[in-house]
């Protein structure tokens, strides 16, 4: 046994998944099993994109690594979510369960549709003597909609009734919401209940009526299926069909078990879903209903302070992230400060790609499937402590991931992505709660978001700084031109002043330029030219700064060395480039005329008034070069 299971699922599905996890959690602990969950949130209202990236978390887990899994199936909205799990581990021979959907080649665990939903219209027809009922649809074929929907259908036609009506619908709340808005706003006379396809729609349908000024149920009835805490915590108390859920984690867990010990073996097992009645179909609560929904109540000030905990925490991360340069300052200038996010636990993990924030757009690879085998951890916070970037092999899913003998840990995994831009994943230890409430969907929105700004910002900086390095950089020679003299070298200066220090400032000139270019053309000009850049940066300190003030003469800034050394260096600088030059050879004789000045503090010149300063200082030498240059005969023609 490698005492691992994988789950696979929806996140929007939360309240099953909850259910399903905490009976998992109980069982495995028992057994010292590992679980891991990998969750997407791939919604129909998002971009395609954005959705298949997202379904690259279920290629993170190697199959052979774990001893079965499980597919919240019903979860999904789309058939690839379940195919991309299934056919890697399938095909791996890894022991699968499916969970309320039947999957060819692999046992499933189901809830019946039909049964609840028959009790809820028997009720609805023969206790309050309902004749007008009209249907909201959930998603279009989607099997369980249409075994809730024929149910009512069935109960009515044996009562001689049909149903008064139908409205579409996605099992979402807003689509209810919409669509009842719609129906209400054009006057449309009221039926004697409304029975939804889930809760969700149910609640949906329940706003829209109250704010059109109808009581609940008084005027309409309401009922849903799933049961889920939000309809039971809302006034009037929902009723609705329960599948019995609270228990489903626990059956899962010992049918896997099952499976794995019998791999060949296939399997189909139905529980029945069952009615409960209650206040928004005109009946009474029951007293467990009724303490729940004022515990909630009571708890609304803290629940909606942890909602207000994560907007805090991305907004004073977004200002300092928005001028990050490098991945490492999302530790060093953004979380490192910051407070994480209580629901997080003391143990997560924020793992990107590594060259998520070295690539850029064009060399950013295209992919939709896998993860690089070495990743990124920008973030950890581990037992409470936070950790700044480190790395770490991908196969391990988790930072340091070791199976504790008797142990039993749950491990989270959900998709970083932007449209096809795979950004990574979040990793969380034993604090599920972010998943149990839709907040860990609202925490990777915001997560990508502010990363993908993060990336943007940092290459945009990354092309600013090459602009600005063409603009001030002479293409000749490599090093300032006049405009990177003047924002640069002028700049030294004057921070050198700010500081109490002198400058020097070295001005060279090449010897009678113009009879270069005009005698041996200006391919030999550019030679005479890149050659006393170069000699004039090779043969200086390193930490000078070195500009082509004008065609043929050049600048630098440095410290000030000692007045008592300044002449010997200037002179053997001097020497230095002409022995450089001598030893390329020309056609020509080269030579380059050197200067300086000395910039005290309280100096108030500018830097021209410098440069020709520096130009008077040389004024002697450059006489000698060029009496030197007429008697050697050097063409002036």
């Amino acid at each position: 046994m490698k005492n691992r299971i994988a789950v696979f699922t929806n996140g929007f599905g939360n309240e099953f998944v909850e259910h399903v996890v905490e009976g998992l959690r109980r069982k495995a602990k028992a057994d010292g099993i590992d679980i891991f969950v990998f969750v997407t949130y791939c919604s129909l209202l998002d971009h395609e994109l954005q959705n298949k990236c997202q379904l690259n978390i279920f290629h993170l887990p190697d199959p052979d690594d774990f001893d079965g899994a499980i597919m919240l199936t019903n979860t999904y909205n789309f058939p690839d979510e379940h195919e991309r799990v299934c056919a890697r581990f399938q095909r791996a021979g890894v022991p699968m369960l499916s969970l309320e959907v039947d999957i060819p080649n692999m046992s499933c665990i189901k809830t019946e549709n039909y049964k609840g939903v028959r009790d809820l219209a028997l009720h609805l027809v023969e206790h309050h003597k309902f004749t007008k009922i009209m249907y909201i649809n959930g998603v279009a074929g989607n099997a369980e909609n249409a075994a809730r929907r024929q149910a009512l259908i069935d109960v009515l036609a044996e009562h001689g009734l049909e149903l008064a009506g139908e409205m579409e619908g996605d099992f979402s709340f807003y689509s209810a919401y919409m669509r009842m808005n719609a129906y209400l706003d054009a006057n449309k006379e009221l039926p004697d209940a409304f029975v939804c396809a889930n809760d969700e729609m149910a609640l949906g349908v329940s706003s829209s009526v109250f704010e059109h000024g109808f009581s609940i149920p008084e005027d309409v009835a309401v009922t849903g299926f799933d049961m889920i805490k939000n309809g039971q915590h809302t006034i009037p108390i929902l009723a609705t069909v329960s599948r019995g859920w609270d228990t489903f984690g626990e059956k899962a867990y010992d049918k896997l078990m099952y499976q794995i010990a019998h791999p060949d073996e296939r399997f189909t097992e139905v529980y029945d879903s069952f009615f409960v009645p209650s206040e928004s179909c005109g009946c009474e609560a029951t007293k467990e209903a009724t303490d729940a929904r004022y515990s909630r109540i009571r708890n609304l000030v803290f629940d909606n302070l942890q909602k207000s905990i994560m907007d805090i925490y991305f907004q004073r991360l977004q200002v300092p992230l928005s001028t990050a340069e490098h991945k490492e300052d999302f530790f060093e200038i953004g979380t490192k400060t910051a407070r994480d996010i209580p629901q997080l636990g003391p143990n997560y993990c924020i793992c990107t790609e590594s060259e998520f924030f070295e690539l850029d757009d064009d060399n950013y690879p295209e992919r939709i499937r896998g993860y690089s085998s070495h990743m990124d951890v920008i973030y950890e916070l581990r037992n409470g402590e936070k950790h700044s970037l480190s790395h770490f092999s991908a196969r391990n899913l988790y930072p340091g991931y070791e199976h504790v003998e008797g142990k039993s840990n749950l491990y989270i995994f959900a998709p970083l992505n932007y449209l096809n831009f795979i950004i990574g994943y979040i990793a969380i230890k034993n604090s599920p709660t972010l998943l149990y409430n839709l907040q860990l969907s609202t925490w990777i929105r915001s997560m990508n978001a502010l990363l993908f700004n993060m990336r943007r910002y940092i290459f945009s900086q990354r092309d600013n700084q090459e602009l600005k390095r063409i603009y001030m950089t002479d293409a000749l020679t490599g090093i300032y031109n006049r405009t990177g003299c003047e924002k640069i070298l002028y700049k030294y200066i004057l921070t050198q002043k700010e500081n109490n220090c002198a400058s020097i400032l070295v001005f060279a000139d090449i010897d009678r330029m113009k009879t270069i270019n005009d005698v041996y053309g200006h391919l030999n000009g550019d030679l005479a030219i890149k050659a006393t850049a170069e000699a004039f940066v090779a043969f200086s300190p390193d930490n000078w700064h070195f500009g082509r003030y004008g065609g043929d003469e050049f600048i630098a800034v440095g410290p000030c060395p000692d007045p008592d050394q300044i002449e010997a260096f200037i002179h053997s600088l001097s020497e230095s480039m002409s022995d450089r030059f001598k030893s390329l050879n020309l056609a020509f004789m080269l030579h380059a005329s050197i200067g300086y000045t000395v910039i005290e503090p309280r100096d108030n010149g500018t830097i021209e008034d410098y440069i020709s300063r520096a130009d008077r200082s040389m004024y002697s030498e450059k006489e000698k070069i060029h009496k030197l240059m007429d008697s050697m005969n050097f063409k002036t023609e």
